[in-house]
């Protein structure tokens, strides 16, 4: 159940006020005392009210129990004969120096805070900070024994190396609504295609599929533009392409890039000409010619390139495909040194509710198990759950088999080189307190939140947003924040104090409706990237700023002038030409030099006030600026319209 910032106030018998303080103090983010408590924001509170000081609060505590509290927040959070304990001095995650002290891990995040560091609990601490900790909690700590027979056993088994043959690892690329996810779809059986909206895949899958030929992987590329990078680290952990072109739409823009990307990494391709079913037959040969155009010669024609048409709806040269891929692969001999460390390349990360920053992995070499220390990209961490792509959980995983790895100090990026390293061989870097800019709009642009279920999913969408700016030369939009995860209150706040909307790919935002509906924060959500570009070039279409231009519309010529006391010059006119109208503006020329102009402020006809006046007809007219008129000028009348109107 939700609680409030007031709500949790009220039931320990303290103020918000105070509740405020102590959570900005220690770096977490409320605005007021409306706030709602995330769970991480709970269990602090409950740690650092402790019984103790609600008694006191209370007067309920002896003056020893006070001093002995005064002792306790002098000198940290020493247990009774915790110095017994000993650890042992070695790089350790957050959760794993709390679990050896017998403390909550809240209280060593904490600690870590007053210190200036922000480490959150999957956080792997190098030597130096363990060391301190230890100290502060005076708990002795020792160098790890290091024992030359061991030593030689690790270099014995390193350098006898083991090779093993291991499975292929097949990426499917292609143009968007190809084709690519429902010919996967159909080798294994399943219903992914369906699960994805709109037949576009949303980010990079791996998939581990049984056939007759033996294990295969594949993984799955999304084909919208905004998407490139993705495509481009696919290819990058992969042995052979699958290029899926419809037989109906022939080569397209991203296939081209899909070539390009494949034949930078060498790697072998095979053309699968989809949707041969409901093409007309012909269509065959003209993508054969377009593929001979892309230095991708048939072998038909003399060349190299595998080209294999078929049907990924009703399953059409399906088995032949699987013949040439297995084909391919045992050319390629395939084989993985299983005894290295384990390393491969991260395919995707994201955040999950209850488990934090994971990723999804392959490897191409080594074993990785529970409990094996990383590093990937900028994060490191401890291997804590392994799950493949049928979400079982493993004990250990080798090579070309994907997997889902928990648990990192951050998200990596997709394409990061993952490997398995000694805890002695983290980096030794510290962790340090993460400057916070205060982020703000910008003047005269559309101000957006971005929020994607995953992290490569939200570069892709950064990009695209920052292209559409580019392409749209009359409107800029501007990037206030971006994030992984659902919707929350904190980004309604943040959207309402900089005057955003927000925009979600593949996320939910139910905890935050009420609060955007009472902060008038616009929240959209799409599960199809292309949909929510089209949904933004709307936006900047409604906020062009309309150019208006003066447009003749009539002339006339002074018949009268009229002087009148306490009213003004009075400018008798027949109308030649076109209307008068009463919003216009008069131009006076007399022979060939423009005496000069004014907004028209009165139009009469017959002694009434009239909106316009057609030709062929008089008219009386008063103008501010203009008061010198004579008999015979010319008058031009002008009103504003759109610069694009005729």
């Amino acid at each position: 159940m939700s609680m409030r910032v007031y709500e949790y106030a009220k039931k320990i018998g303290s103020s918000s006020k105070e509740i405020l303080k102590r959570l900005s103090d220690a770096g977490f983010d409320v605005a007021n005392h409306m706030t709602v408590l995330t769970e991480e924001d709970v269990e602090f509170l409950n740690q650092t009210y402790t019984n103790k000081e609600k008694k006191a609060r209370n007067g309920v505590l002896s003056n020893d129990s006070g001093q002995a509290d005064a002792l306790a927040t002098e000198g940290g959070s020493a247990k009774e004969g915790q110095g017994a304990i000993e650890i042992i001095l070695e790089p350790m995650t957050v959760a794993d120096i709390a679990s050896q002290l017998e403390v909550p891990a809240t209280e060593i995040i904490l600690l870590l805070l007053k210190w200036g560091i922000v480490a959150p609990k999957n956080y792997l601490l190098d030597e130096a900070i363990v060391s301190r900790i230890a100290q502060h909690f005076g708990v002795c700590v020792k160098k790890p024994e290091r024992k030359v027979e061991q030593k030689r056993e690790v270099r014995a088994i390193l350098d006898s190396a083991k090779i093993e043959k291991r499975m292929p690892v097949i990426v499917v690329l292609g143009h968007v609504d190809h084709g690519k996810t429902t010919l996967l779809d159909f080798i294994r059986k399943t219903r992914v295609a369906a699960r994805e909206k709109g037949g576009i895949t949303q980010h990079l899958g791996a998939y581990h599929v049984e056939t007759k030929h033996g294990g295969i992987v594949f993984l799955d590329t999304p084909g919208h533009e905004a998407f490139s990078k993705i495509r481009s680290r696919g290819v990058k952990a992969a042995d052979i392409a699958i290029l899926v072109v419809a037989a109906d739409d022939g080569i397209m823009p991203q296939t081209i890039e899909a070539i390009k990307f494949a034949k930078e990494m060498s790697l072998p391709i095979i053309v699968a000409v989809n949707k041969v079913d409901k093409a007309n037959a012909t269509r065959l040969e003209v993508v054969k010619r377009q593929l001979a155009e892309q230095d991708l010669l048939p072998e038909e024609w003399g060349g190299q390139t595998i080209v294999m048409p078929v049907s990924a709806k009703v399953g059409t040269g399906i088995d032949e495909l699987l013949d040439m891929v297995d084909l391919q692969a045992q050319l390629l001999e395939l084989k993985a040194d299983i005894s290295s460390p384990a390393a491969g390349y991260v395919l995707e990360s994201k955040l999950e509710k209850g488990r934090g920053p994971v990723a999804t992995i392959i490897l191409q070499q080594g074993y990785l198990r529970i409990g094996d220390t990383f590093i990937a990209g900028d994060a490191t961490g401890k291997v804590s759950s392994l799950l493949d792509s049928h979400n079982k959980s493993l004990r250990e995983v080798g090579p070309s088999q994907p997997v889902q790895v928990a648990t990192f100090s951050e998200l990596p990026n997709a394409g990061d080189y993952f490997e398995v390293v000694p805890k002695g061989q983290l980096r030794k870097a510290r962790p340090q307190p993460k400057a916070v800019s205060k982020p703000g709009f910008k003047d005269k642009a559309i101000n957006l939140i971005i929020k994607a279920d995953t992290n490569s999913s939200k570069e892709a969408l950064e990009d695209a947003i920052k292209k559409l700016s580019k392409k749209i030369d009359h409107t800029d939009f501007h990037i206030v924040a971006s994030g992984v995860g659902d919707i929350g209150e904190r980004d309604v706040q943040l959207a309402s104090h900089t005057g955003s909307s927000i925009v979600g790919l593949h996320v939910k935002a139910t905890n935050a409706l009420h609060a955007a509906q009472k902060e008038g924060v616009s929240i959209s959500l799409f599960d199809i990237i292309y949909k929510l570009l089209e949904d933004l070039e709307r936006r900047a279409e409604g906020a062009r700023e309309i150019k208006m231009v003066d447009k003749k519309v009539g002339e006339g010529v002074i018949r009268k002038v009229f002087d009148i006391k306490k009213v003004g010059i009075i400018a008798g006119c027949y109308v030649k030409d076109g209307i008068f109208s009463k919003n216009g503006k008069m131009v006076v020329w007399r022979n060939k030099q423009k005496i000069g102009s004014g907004s028209i402020t009165s139009l009469q006809r017959e002694g009434k006030n009239i909106k316009e006046v057609h030709a062929g007809f008089e008219c009386a007219f008063m103008a501010d600026g203009l008061l010198d008129f004579a008999v015979d000028d010319r008058i031009e009348c002008y009103i504003s319209v759109p610069e694009n109107k005729p």
